[in-house]
């Protein structure tokens, strides 16, 4: 069982909000997972889709869904909905929420994750690149960033960039990329960004293939996640009416992967 709490933050003069759902018995020093929503999906359709809850009914984590402006994120470079012509700062929003929550719940600090969806997917990029010690690590579905973060000096992130190979939506800043060319070029960006010098390895697990370079700088590693036939929508295990998403196994849901993914990594 689980408990949800609205909370309202003032961020550049204003309102906003989060739902911050953690175990119905309270355990400190869980990690803390942000999980950004897609422009046209709210905080709670989000909650109910992404299957990231089991893990706050677990009692393994504390998760916060944080709510974009119009159902949008600013993920700068005018992209994207009604967040990005307000110019609201959504980067300094997903901050606050961190500081926040991690004093709501008592949170890791050593441990926190961010996961973004589509619109909140390209935030996740821009959020990690302009405040790269906020984050652990970072996963992201159907996003591809618009530009390069070019922080050199900046320490070394881990991620993982999942997509549907037959999505026409996160490469529509260059539509004549395909999906996996898009994220592999993101890949091949991070790659160089943390420093990776190791060969890649590749396993597959139905739908999925994962391929993953590790030996990065600082114990940081990159992986892809490609789910063949799949488009735009989230990859859910069993049976659901929830909107964008498709029925993949178990072991394949985005939700089981990413968390498999960000929970190897520790700060510090």
């Amino acid at each position: 069982m689980t408990t949800t709490v609205r909370r309202d933050l003032t961020v550049g003069g204003m309102r906003r909000s989060y739902l911050a759902v953690g175990s119905a018995r309270p355990h400190p020093h869980l990690p803390l997972l942000v999980v950004l929503h897609g422009r046209g999906i709210t905080a709670r359709q989000e909650v109910a889709r992404t299957g990231f809850l089991t893990y706050a009914e677990q009692g393994a984590a504390n998760i916060v869904y944080p709510m974009g402006f119009a159902d949008s994120w600013n993920a700068g470079h005018g992209c994207c909905g009604g967040a990005a012509k307000a110019g609201v700062n959504d980067t300094a929003f997903v901050t606050e929420v961190v500081l926040d929550a991690s004093r709501h719940f008592e949170s890791d600090p050593a441990r926190v994750y961010l996961v973004g969806y589509s619109n909140g997917g390209r935030l996740a990029f821009d959020d990690v690149c302009q405040h790269p010690t906020t984050f652990t690590a970072f996963a992201t579905y159907g996003a591809a960033p618009l530009a390069t973060c070019t922080n050199s000096n900046a320490p070394p992130v881990p991620v993982l960039i999942g997509v549907g190979t037959n999505d026409s939506v996160v490469h529509s800043t260059n539509p004549r990329r395909t999906a996996t060319q898009a994220v592999e070029s993101v890949a091949a960006q991070w790659r160089v960004r943390d420093f990776c010098t190791a060969a890649a390895t590749t396993t597959h697990v139905g739908p999925l293939t994962l391929t993953k370079w590790i030996g990065c700088r600082d114990g940081s590693a990159v992986e892809t996640a490609l789910y063949s036939g799949i488009t735009h929508n989230w990859p859910t295990a069993g049976p659901t009416s929830a909107p964008y998403t498709t029925e993949v196994s178990s072991q394949a849901a985005a939700a089981t992967v990413m968390w498999d993914f960000l929970t190897q990594y520790r700060r510090g």
